[in-house]
Formats: structure tokens, C-alpha cells, sequence
């Protein structure tokens, strides 16, 4: 379990396949998500849930209240651990999760996760242009910055659309002011001077 100020992040269990069904054939995020594929059934969800077994290079985790709500689902794809970075994404249930924090506290909660306990050096994302509240949550209160610009690579709603191409590293992250809430109370060996500086307030 990895605790935030708003939410908690675990690991899928079977018990939660009805809920991933929901959110992925949400309309609403359908529409707002990058990727684009036909509606999944609850088959395709239990394949895609035996599939992660033993997956060293993908990790999905389950975004929860502190209650135990679920509301969502966030994690790792495409790991590179040799040169220490991944892809990652967050998908909330469409309305209830709104002007909350949730989203913005799970990005943090990731961000200290994949850099302070996975090891990973660099996260990177994308993001279709007039998804606003993504953009904000990661661009601007997460220290994530814009490296890149697809024009026209999504196509939406008879329209092409923009892509952002956002990415994080470890010292963007701590450059963050409440990045030390997110922060382990010990620093793991093998982090870099600077890093070890910034953790210290130096």
C-alpha cells in the first residue's frame, strides 16, 4: 500500500475487474485518453488481470480513497530498466473524482514512488491537447515539463488534435514545494549528491 495525502495506491485484484471494465469503457474518458481501442468485455478484463503475473516491465495499481473507494487506476508500462524510465498515466472515474486533489496527489504519490523506491530516473507521458485538468495537474502542480509537441496525432470527434509529449524527472520532482511529503523518511542508497542536497533543504 502506498500511502498519499488523499488517496492510496495498490495493486489490482481480481475483486476489482468489474470496476476496471467501468472506467475503461467510460465515455467520458474514452473521449480525454490518448489511446483509443473498441470496449472491453469483463473476459478481456480477466485475460488482461492473468497477463500481469509475473510482467517485470509493466505495473498497474488501483488509485483508492482512504476509505478503501476505488476511483481509479495509474502505474508503469514500458520500463526501462537500464535506462531507468517509464511511461506512466492515471485514469479517474469521470465525475465523481473532479476538483478533489485525487488526481493531482496520485500523480505525486507515483512520481515519489518511481523515483525513491523503483529507481527509475525519468517518467514520461502524453496528453491530447484540450484535456486541461491533466494538463494542469501534471504540468503545472507536479513539476512535470512539455518536451515536445505532435501536431494533429489524435484523432477526436471527426477533428485532429494536438498531442503534448510531457516527461518528469527526479530533481523536477523535488523541486516541487510539497514534494517532501511524498518524500520516504529514509534516502535510499545510491542517490546522487544532488538529490541528497535538495532532500536535506540545502
Amino acid at each position: 500500500m502506498i500511502e498519499g495525502k488523499k488517496v492510496r495506491l495498490r495493486p489490482v485484484e481480481e475483486k476489482d475487474l468489474e470496476f476496471c471494465q467501468a472506467i475503461y469503457n467510460d465515455p467520458h474518458l474514452r473521449q480525454v485518453l490518448v489511446g483509443w481501442d473498441f470496449p472491453v468485455s469483463l473476459h478481456s478484463q480477466r485475460k488482461w488481470f492473468e497477463s500481469l503475473a509475473g510482467d517485470s516491465r509493466n505495473l498497474r495499481l488501483m488509485v483508492e480513497t482512504k476509505e478503501g473507494q476505488p476511483i481509479g487506476l495509474t502505474g508503469l508500462w514500458d520500463i526501462d530498466w537500464h535506462n531507468r524510465h517509464a511511461l506512466t498515466g492515471i485514469k479517474l472515474t469521470s465525475q465523481s473524482t473532479q476538483g478533489k486533489g485525487y488526481g493531482r496527489d496520485a500523480i505525486m504519490l507515483m512520481n515519489a514512488y518511481s523515483f525513491f523506491e523503483v529507481g527509475l530516473h525519468r517518467l514520461w507521458a502524453t496528453i491530447i491537447d484540450y484535456n486541461i485538468p491533466s494538463f494542469k495537474s501534471y504540468c503545472e502542480r507536479s513539476g512535470w515539463k512539455v518536451e515536445g509537441l505532435f501536431r494533429q496525432h489524435i484523432f477526436r470527434n471527426g477533428a485532429f488534435h494536438d498531442l503534448y509529449c510531457v516527461a518528469c524527472l527526479e530533481e523536477d520532482f523535488l523541486a516541487v514545494p510539497d514534494a517532501n511529503d511524498y518524500i520516504p523518511s529514509e534516502i535510499p542508497q545510491g542517490m546522487s549528491r544532488f538529490t541528497v542536497e535538495v532532500y536535506r533543504g540545502k
